[in-house]
């Protein structure tokens, strides 16, 4: 591309442009045809497939609901006909898919018939419920009774596992097709008992012909498209086509491989999964696709072949391309015209530019036209004539002519203004170095003043001069700090004005006045704002003059300030001047240290010659003085040899007593007449814990147990009343960790002996001799309690007894003598019992802890159950000596345990049947889902039954749903639920009542009536409720409620609306009025939440308080964004970690709805 001219590139990219274009623009209009097509079809098989999945579900749910139906029949459970009643409608309050306004009034599920036959029942039932056949059998198949005359002896199981299934649930077989019709066929199965408890299966019917009617219709499908249902095998997997092809309506039903390509597409429908839109039918070819999964293992797909989707895309492409080449020919022809007249005055800029890269800056050539290139070319000009300025300043410069005239181009002329600060540069680079100059000859100049001074005044003289003349200034000065002054001041040492010496004094602290200041900041100041009373100058011409600029130095070394030059002028130092005088600070506190140093080491060497002639004269005197203490020390030494001996003596006596003290089995305490210690032995720490020092000095009463203080005062006062006796007593004493210990002491008086003057007491530690009695007492006692106990109790000592209480003489007829001392394998014991007891024993060995078990024991009264209870028993050094086993008589207990437990048995199969029956009148999520897609229902009971329970009807568009909250819970509530399940039902649908509040007004009069709340007060259960009539299609929502609120997140804003305060039944309360109807229009996005009081007043949290409706109210508007899959899951995990470990309060129900 670069060796390629302008023109050549002008006439590809207006080429290349076109070509791009031509190619997008038919691309697009390719792309938009082919994707309005597909999504054309694409609509159409979407809606076909939903319209005919729901149709389906629909018509096997009805089958279901039918065997529902039939299962609670009084006339199959007693196997005869009852007589005809006018009951509710039995499909209404099964919460099945609601049917026309106006449906047929016959009662299901009890006989109108004439006949009194059960194949009667059976064959109006079969007219009422619309199916081919209904069919009554045994576990076995045995057919009881039939509608099909087809069917004889026993019902053939086409799938081998229909009765096994039916006992759970409702069933539905295989599709097949019979062989003489070639109909499509199913078998819709479920058990129930009869009246006298036997098992038997309701089987339908089911002919697939009319339900597939749907599929034949091909309207919308164009001609290759058709509507195919599959079902997936549960065992094999395999998926069979159970509805007629478009092209072959009388084939045989066919398995097919589940990983074939438009086979395997039934399989993920079936299991939830994404079904791709497009993909490939049997024979291979491409087809747009959609799927539905249908119950029972089943799938829809909806399908036709991709090229006819695709519309007539192959002539689309023909004229594209046709009108393509015309617009490329027409590009070529004018690009090759417009690149013609654009390159002209290219060339003629080509080649000025191509002279000014030579470094020729040529004449100006002429314009040609005045478009943008003529313009072009101007500009062109000028760069050549600014060019050639800047060439001639520059030259001008190298010569050294400065103050050429020089005027850039433009403010922005970069190269006019580099060449004009090249010459600034120049001029400032050349006076730095004159100054540089100067400054180091006068730095040379004062090294030869410093060299020539050894003392600080003469050298600040020179100094001063010599700095004065260089800067010009008036008025020097020469500080130097005096650091032998505490604190350290600054000094003059020199001055000097007009050329003469001046003899001025002064001194300054550090950050005292500007000189004081400038040592303080180590830092230079120059001041032009003089203060009036700071310094004036005088001369006999000019008189008395402030100086206009003041600078002061310090004289810096080692960061250290060694002194200050201060200078006054009439002008303001220069920067040259006053850098001259910094770099000299330095030079000149290295010399002032140097100079102080010097000084300091003379003194230093004259004071050193004058201590060391003193230092010869003493060394005389302490020689002299050191000879006679030598005599005296030897003498001393004499004297202190038998000073030692003697004392040695001394303390081997006193180690021997305190040795026998120390050790002595008992204490030895010496007391004041005021009962203080005045001596204890050391044998002190050994027995009570506490140190000598600790007891010496006070009285110890206040560590002798409060029950035992009076006996040893006692002590005490018989010492003084009988001089001559000893006196002995025992109390609790208190040693040094807090423990009581047992003291026996025996006292003496000793007050008469001049050299004690105090009572003796000999105290020893009886405390285990104390035990051992008390023991002994203890075991004489249990002797007692055993011999007298209900129990039996027997003690093991390794392999033997050593004790069995008389109880065995009424287990075994046998006398406890005949028992002890004798193995335990070697006695007349059933071996179930000594098994028993060597079992235990063995635990306790292996634990060195108690054990216990239960056992058989075969005795004289028959067989017994005892709880039998091993005993570890340890000796003094905790050793295992014995375990003690004590068996309890638990046989009546445990009869009554199995009593209840057979009752307990009962109860819950009382409560499980309940169970099974409120669960199949609760409403069919499957139809709940359907008409409310984004919803979510969150029921927990409390226990088995419930007394919350949901309630759901649908009528045309308009769909009923609330939340009741029973009184109680359980089966109380359960009951309860039932009564308010048939009259809600009964209202809406048999009724026709939709107005919410009215409905509730209906429910609360029905409730009263049926618990006869009218007549008898004392009967106080009710329900609470919130209902809603909702409108999906146009979000219209109305509500009524009795103590329930109703939750609406609308705009993403909250809103609670109350329901009445008074409840459904309970009574006839004051004041009660009708219930308040509320109307709410609702938008896109909005939703509603309402529950059963059993979710906000659940006990949990770290406090155990309620759950509350603050926090429900808090996670509505968290969660109301989310699908409601998610927000019922956040619900779920937000009151099971609020419950924790607490028990569930109440029932449980909470619904959300999102619009």
């Amino acid at each position: 591309m670069k060796s390629i001219n302008v023109s050549t590139k002008i006439t590809i990219l207006i080429l290349a442009v076109s070509l791009v274009a031509v190619a997008a623009i038919s691309f697009f209009s390719y792309d938009y045809n082919l994707k309005t097509n597909r999504e054309k079809f694409s609509a159409t098989l979407n809606a076909l497939a939903d319209n005919r999945a729901a149709y389906l579900n629909t018509y096997f749910d009805k089958a279901a609901n039918t065997i529902e139906v039939l299962k609670n029949s009084e006339t199959l459970k007693k196997g005869e006909s009852a007589p005809a009643s006018g009951g509710m409608d039995m499909m209404s309050m099964m919460g099945g898919p609601p049917a026309e306004e106006d449906t047929t009034t016959a009662s299901v599920g009890e006989s109108s018939a004439t006949d009194g036959s059960l194949a009667g029942f059976l064959e109006e039932q079969k007219f009422i419920f619309d199916v081919d056949a209904i069919i009554i059998t045994s576990p076995t198949g045995a057919v009881v009774a039939s509608t099909d005359t087809e069917v004889k002896g026993n019902f053939i199981d086409p799938d081998g596992i229909t009765f096994d299934r039916a006992k759970n649930g409702v069933h539905f077989t295989s599709i097949f097709r019979d062989k003489s019709k070639k109909n499509y066929i199913s078998y819709a199965a479920g058990s129930f008992n009869t009246s006298s408890g036997n098992q038997q299966f309701i089987i339908v019917k089911l002919n697939l012909n009319s339900a597939y009617k749907i599929l034949k219709n091909y309207h919308g499908l164009g001609q290759t498209g058709e509507s195919l249902l599959g079902r997936v095998d549960p065992a094999s997997k395999k998926v069979a086509i159970v509805s007629p092809l478009r092209g072959d309506t009388s084939s045989a039903i066919i398995l097919y491989n589940p990983n074939e390509p438009f086979i395997s597409s039934f399989v993920d429908a079936v299991e939830g999964k994404k079904v791709a839109s497009i993909g490939k039918d049997l024979d291979g070819k491409p087809i747009l696709q959609t799927a539905r999964k249908v119950g029972n293992n089943m799938a829809l797909i909806a399908k036709m072949d991709l090229d006819e989707a695709n519309g007539d895309a192959k002539g689309l492409m023909g004229t594209f391309l046709y009108a393509g080449l015309c617009i490329v020919a027409l590009a070529v022809f004018l690009s090759m015209l417009f690149s013609r007249s654009l390159t002209r005055p290219l060339y003629a800029m080509r080649n000025t530019v191509s002279l000014v890269a030579q470094g020729v800056l040529p004449e100006s050539t002429d314009q040609t036209s005045n478009d943008e290139f003529g313009q072009m070319g101007a500009k062109v000009n000028e760069l050549v004539q600014t060019l050639r300025g800047n060439a001639e300043f520059a030259k001008r410069i190298g010569e050294g002519k400065y103050d050429t005239e020089f005027k850039p181009a433009s403010e922005n002329d970069i190269l006019g203004l580099s060449l004009i600060d090249m010459r600034n540069n120049l001029i400032e680079n050349e006076r730095r170095d004159k100054e540089r100059n100067w400054i180091v000859r006068g730095v040379a100049e004062i090294s030869e003043i410093l060299r020539m001074h050894d003392s600080i005044d003469a050298l600040g003289e020179d100094v001063i001069k010599f700095i004065l003349e260089k800067i010009g200034a008036i008025q020097g000065a020469f500080y130097v700090v005096n650091d032998e002054d505490s604190p350290p001041v600054i000094e003059m040492r020199a001055s000097y004005a007009y050329n003469r010496k001046k003899y001025l004094k002064a001194k300054f602290k550090f950050a005292e006045g500007l000189i004081g200041q400038a040592a303080a900041e180590k830092d230079a100041v120059m001041r032009t704002e003089i203060p009036e009373d700071y310094v004036t100058i005088t001369s006999g011409i000019l008189g008395d003059q402030r100086p206009t600029c003041v600078l002061i130095v310090p004289l810096i070394t080692n960061e250290e300030v060694y002194g200050v030059l201060e200078f006054a002028g009439f002008r303001k130092f220069d920067p040259s001047q006053v850098k001259f005088v910094q770099e000299l600070s330095l030079i000149l506190a290295r010399t002032i240290f140097n100079i102080k140093v010097n000084e300091r080491t003379r003194i230093l060497l004259a004071e050193s010659q004058e201590m060391s002639n003193e230092l010869k004269e003493k060394q005389e005197v302490l020689r002299q003085n050191a000879e006679e203490m030598q005599a005296t020390q030897e003498e001393l030494q004499r004297s202190n040899q038998k000073l030692e001996e003697q004392i040695e003596e001394v303390n081997r006596t006193q180690k021997r007593m305190q040795l026998l003290l120390e050790n002595a089995s008992e204490v030895i305490t010496i007391y004041e007449e005021d009962e203080s210690i005045r001596y204890i032995s050391p044998s002190v720490e050994t027995i009570l814990g506490y140190g000598q020092k600790e007891m010496i000095g006070k009285s110890d009463i206040d560590k002798v147990h409060p029950d035992y203080r009076e006996n040893f005062k006692d002590l005490f006062r018989k010492l003084t009343e009988s001089p001559d006796e000893k006196v002995t007593t025992q109390y609790e004493y208190r040693t040094k960790d807090g423990s009581f210990i047992w003291i026996e002491s025996t006292g003496t008086n000793f007050m008469s002996n001049a050299a004690i003057h105090g009572y003796i007491l000999n105290s020893r530690d009886i405390t285990e001799k104390r035990r051992a009695e008390l023991e002994q007492r203890m075991r004489s006692k249990m002797q007692a309690l055993s011999e007298n106990s209900l129990d039996l109790i027997t003690r093991l000592e390794g392999e033997s007894i050593s004790y069995i209480n008389p109880v065995i003489e009424e287990y075994t007829g046998k006398q406890p003598a005949f028992f002890l001392n004798k193995k335990v394998k070697d006695v007349e014991l059933d071996g179930s019992v000594l098994e028993g007891w060597l079992k235990v024993v063995e635990q306790v060995n292996a634990t060195n802890q108690k054990a216990d078990t239960e056992m058989d024991f075969p005795s004289e009264m028959g067989k017994r159950i005892m709880q039998v209870n091993a005993i570890p028993e340890f000796d003094e050094s905790n050793k295992l000596e014995s375990v003690l086993v004590v068996s309890h008589d638990i046989t009546e207990r445990k009869m009554i345990e199995l009593e209840i437990q057979n009752k307990n048995k009962k109860i819950t199969e009382s409560i499980n049947y309940a169970k099974r029956i409120q669960t199949a009148i609760l409403p069919n999520s499957k139809v709940i889902n359907r008409a409310l897609p984004d919803s979510f229902i969150l029921y927990k009971p409390r226990d088995v039954v419930s007394g919350d329970f949901p309630w759901f009807v649908q009528i045309k568009e308009e769909i009923f749903i609330a939340a009741v909250d029973c009184t109680g819970h359980g089966v109380p509530g359960a009951l309860l639920s039932l009564i308010g399940y048939f009259l809600l039902n009964d209202i809406v649908r048999s009724r026709k009542i939709t107005e919410p509040g009215k409905i509730l007004d209906l429910l609360d009069e029905g409730v009263t009536t049926t618990l006869r709340q009218d007549e008898d007060s004392t009967t106080k259960d009710g329900m609470d409720i919130a209902l809603c009539k909702i409108n999906m299609a146009t979000r219209e929502v109305e509500y009524a409620g009795a103590h329930r609120p109703l939750y609406i997140m609308k705009g993403g804003n909250m809103e609670e609306v109350k329901g009445n305060k008074f409840p459904i039944g309970g009574g006839i309360f004051k004041n009660q009025t009708n219930f308040t109807n509320t109307y709410v229009k609702l938008d896109e996005g909005d939703s509603i939440y309402f529950s059963s009081d059993g979710f906000p007043d659940q006990f949990g949290g770290p406090e155990g308080r309620k759950f509350g409706p603050k926090r429900v109210r808090e996670i509505i508007e968290r969660v109301h964004t989310s699908s409601m899959n998610d927000a019922v899951t956040i619900f779920d995990e937000e009151w099971e970690g609020w419950r924790g470990d607490h028990k569930q309060t109440d029932d449980v129900l909470l619904i959300g709805i999102k619009f």
